[in-house]
């Protein structure tokens, strides 16, 4: 269905492809919407049209700082039915007028204050990548343009990575040679950071990789994800005496067909490329599949390998769509998980054309290539998450070395030597079926795994990357008709460090973190005023105050009547104090305060490390810095720092005390444990009747 032909601003193009073709019919240029000469239509959740849902937060540019990216960068398609029916499912298309060779209105923001006009000699430079990559055209190509089986010779793709920014844009203008290269660190991060969070993808958790500060997730969060700028160049000369289009694949303006493991979104910012997409075989890919880039064994191997075991196997079928597909005894095993074809992908083959403003989405194990049709410049946001396998054999293995130190020993045996590796494996083995036991019945299970914080949106100034506001406080693109003040407003904001942004704790932001989660402001990064006493403190990251914490807007933590407090074995506290013993300073590093103006007033920092023993580097999924000057709060943190010492479980010492709707120690003192301690995972209910919502 053409735009043309489209009835209204949010038509779904009716099709058996992989692609699901979405028609913005609104005319960015001119401000002309022309539906009251279309036929009215259904939009996709299957309501009628109306102008108040048709100017449903019409974006006027998409803007990377906006709670809203996703939704904007999907209208007319909304959000919620994207979510729900498309989403890790189906490719979606956005196609938007004017269906114009020129940069478009929607995407000026990104180009102008982030990728500097598309000035590639400046993204060059200002890449996050170590290397910029130039893709070569092949020393011979004899394949046709669309073959129906590929192979990897025909398809081979050659490049090579330039480390200086000039030398590459030297190449690139010379040579007519395609680049490659990650987006500037602001881009990335804010990019990355705000789909994370509109899909859940890692639960929307995202800890960027080029800021130094150590917040929830740390290295190990759940959810990653990169920018990608493909900046196509123009055609080669035609070879002498013809003999060529420029069309084959293999050349260097055409990438044969692949799949990626990541879910995918690709804005057009300038020229024209041409997509051809079909359905893969596998479902949740643990690699890519790329033949046409495969210049050596070892990369067919290595994706091969992965390929079979996520399909091949005993009783092994493969799905399409949850439904029964092929059983692995009629694939034929030579051809599949690694090359286009029959095997490895189903259903029709379709291609879209993407122009400046459009959007494309496509799931993981997507089958696709792409051919630069006019050179310009495309941006791929890639999504990536922890999957569950992981997630699990991590807290097993941080379960193992700190249950038993037959685990921590390093494998080692001699020929003949009795009683070896193996014999002690054995015995290990015979264990581990209690230890999952007792972890999955006793000690909280899937909620010491995935405690509340990683459920719910980020706290502190993850929170604060999402909306920019403007100076009277309103979303910038709830706005369409904001003026030249107000764009440039928020293209100052936009032009500084990441960092400036999370770190600061101005009173306009105090104020509006206030109104959505209490007094979350007390959970941001402190003034580098306020840490200059404390220079060397290992105190960056989230400060969470014990005594005043409400948590994620929505989550409540409800306690049964016969509930018991159970201990996370996957949760450690750490006193400051421990900490800053072991440096010479000229002041204490707990981060105590003696405040001679007004009163004495002791601020005691814990740091409480989630789930960290599952890596090399011993990052934690959740790190969090606890503070209070609260002397009870400070007698009971204090308490559970000495049953772990001596360990104990704090969750068994305590005795529920249903008159007072509180807890007794051994020298039955009364306490409640502090709500961030089941919030950030130290603590849960042991109760099927338990609710975190």
């Amino acid at each position: 269905m053409s735009a043309a032909e489209a009835p209204g601003p949010a038509t779904e193009a009716k099709t058996k492809g992989p692609v699901v073709i979405i028609h913005d019919i609104f005319n960015y240029e001119t401000g002309n919407d022309d539906r009251h000469k279309k036929k009215r239509a259904k939009t996709t959740s299957g309501n009628d049209n109306n102008d108040s849902e048709s100017k449903r937060n019409r974006p006027k540019i998409l803007r990377p700082e906006s709670n809203k990216l996703l939704e904007d960068m999907l209208y007319p398609l909304p959000e919620k039915d994207f979510l729900q029916r498309h989403f890790r499912r189906n490719a979606v298309c956005i196609q938007r007028e004017p269906r114009s060779r020129s940069n478009h209105i929607i995407v000026s923001d990104i180009c102008s204050n982030y990728l500097f006009d598309l000035d590639v000699r400046q993204i060059f430079a200002e890449t996050s990548s170590e290397n910029v990559f130039l893709w070569l055209s092949s020393p011979s190509s004899d394949a046709t343009a669309f073959p129906t089986t590929t192979t990897a010779t025909a398809n081979s793709l050659n490049s090579v990575e330039i480390s200086d920014p000039e030398t590459a844009h030297a190449l690139y203008v010379s040579g007519s040679h395609p680049a490659y290269c990650r987006a500037p660190p602001t881009l990335e991060q804010r990019l990355v950071g705000s789909l994370l969070r509109a899909t859940g993808l890692g639960c929307g958790h995202y800890h960027p990789p080029h800021t130094e500060t150590v917040t929830l997730g740390g290295g190990t969060t759940l959810g990653r994800g990169e920018v990608e700028l493909f900046v196509g160049a123009a055609a080669p000369p035609a070879p002498r005496g013809g003999g060529g289009s420029g069309d084959e694949v293999g050349n260097n303006r055409t990438t044969g067909w692949h799949t990626d493991f990541q879910e995918n979104f690709t804005i057009q910012l300038s020229g024209v490329k041409r997509w051809t997409l079909r359905r893969g075989r596998i479902r949740h890919p643990l690699r890519a599949t790329t033949p046409h880039y495969a210049r050596d064994a070892s990369v067919v191997e290595n994706q091969l390998k992965v390929a079979r075991l996520s399909c091949l196997g005993e009783n092994t079928t493969v799905h399409q769509c949850g439904k029964k597909v092929v059983s692995a005894a009629e694939i034929d095993v030579g051809a599949y998980g690694f090359e286009y074809g029959e095997n490895n992908a189903y259903g029709p083959e379709q291609t879209v054309t993407l122009c400046p403003g459009d959007v494309l989405y496509f799931p993981s194990g997507m089958w696709h290539r792409v051919e630069s049709v006019e050179p310009g410049v495309s941006l791929n946001v890639s999504l990536m998450g922890t999957n569950y396998a992981t997630l699990v054999c991590e807290a097993l293995r941080h379960l193992m070395v700190g249950r038993d130190e037959g685990w921590r020993e390093v494998v080692a045996s001699r020929p003949g030597e009795e009683g070896g590796a193996l014999e002690h494996l054995r015995g290990m083995l015979g264990g581990l079926s209690r230890l999952v036991d007792d972890f999955v019945t006793k000690q909280g299970g899937a909620q010491s795994l995935l405690p509340p914080a990683l459920c719910h949106p980020p706290l502190g100034p993850e929170e604060e990357e999402g909306p920019l506001e403007g100076e009277d406080g309103d979303d910038i693109n709830n706005d369409c008709d904001s003026d030249e003040e107000e764009n440039q407003s928020s293209k100052d904001e936009t032009s500084g460090p990441l960092n400036e942004r999370m770190e600061g704790n101005d009173e306009e932001n105090q104020s509006s973190t206030d109104e959505r989660s209490g007094s979350v402001n007390k959970q941001i990064m402190k003034d580098e005023s306020d840490d200059e006493e404390e220079e060397d403190v290992p105190s960056s990251g989230i400060i969470i105050p014990i005594d005043d914490f409400k948590g994620s807007s929505g989550w409540t933590c409800e306690r049964p009547s016969d509930a018991r407090l159970i201990k996370n074995p996957l949760a450690s506290l750490i006193s400051m104090t421990d900490i800053a013993g072991f440096h010479q300073q000229h002041r204490s590093l707990d981060g105590n305060v003696d405040n001679a103006d007004n009163h004495d007033e002791m601020k005691k920092r814990y740091i409480l490390n989630v789930n960290f023993a599952g890596n090399e580097m011993m990052e934690s999924h959740i790190r969090v810095i606890l503070e209070t000057s609260n002397p009870k709060s400070i007698d009971l943190m204090d308490w559970y720092l000495e049953c772990e010492a001596q360990g104990q479980n704090p969750g068994n010492t305590f005795m529920q005390n249903s008159k007072e709707n509180g807890f007794s120690d051994g020298n039955n003192s009364k306490h409640t444990p502090p709500l961030c301690l089941f919030y950030y995972g130290y603590f849960s209910w042991g109760n099927e009747r338990s609710t975190f919502r």
